[in-house]
């Protein structure tokens, strides 16, 4: 009986020490999948791929969003295909503002974990945003890579006026690993 009771204890702490977060979701879907799945899923939920702007490891799509007509840019990393960051790019003429999104996404997610107001351009590297918000969701136990949702101002873009990223925490970091491998 005391082995069955150390055997059992065991398999419930690997099962701890091997748990991981859910992926980041966009749109009910899962951003664990490679991009052609990833984007044959949104098809599914009306969105069109925009052919002219898609190339490898980057899809560019429009259809709607909270009742909003947008732009998606989709990234995958190089080798493994997998999705790693979705932006949600909304049009000027769009109802909502800034504030208004960010009450939204604080509803779902909590409150925001960093916001950055007026980041000014410098001589060497120019910021694109001028203000943001970024909220940090499940933390992966195994790489230590958190999922987050960034909301920005856009001062770069002159057709959007905000944009909202989800960014899959492990698949950011597999993504990074690829890229810099060579060096």
């Amino acid at each position: 009986m005391k082995k069955i009771l150390i055997f059992g204890l065991f398999c419930f702490s690997m099962m701890l020490g091997s748990a991981q977060t859910q992926p980041m979701k966009f749109l009910g879907i899962g951003m664990n999948s490679t991009m052609s799945t990833f984007v044959s899923k949104l098809k599914g939920k009306g969105f069109v791929e925009d052919v002219n702007h898609t190339k490898p490891n980057y899809t560019v799509m429009k259809g709607t969003f909270a009742g909003e007509r947008v732009k998606l840019e989709v990234r995958s990393a190089a080798k493994t295909h997998l999705v790693y960051k979705v932006d949600v790019f909304f049009n000027m003429s769009t109802q909502f503002t800034y504030p208004d999104l960010q009450g939204r996404l604080s509803g779902k997610y909590g409150e925001y974990a960093q916001e950055v107001n007026d980041i000014k351009d410098e001589p060497i590297y120019v910021k694109y945003t001028t203000d943001y918000s970024k909220w940090q969701t499940d933390t992966d136990t195994l790489t230590q890579a958190y999922n987050m949702i960034i909301l920005s101002k856009c001062s770069y873009h002159s057709t959007s006026p905000v944009v909202i990223s989800y960014i899959d925490g492990k698949n950011s970091k597999v993504e990074a690993l690829e890229v810099n491998s060579d060096f």
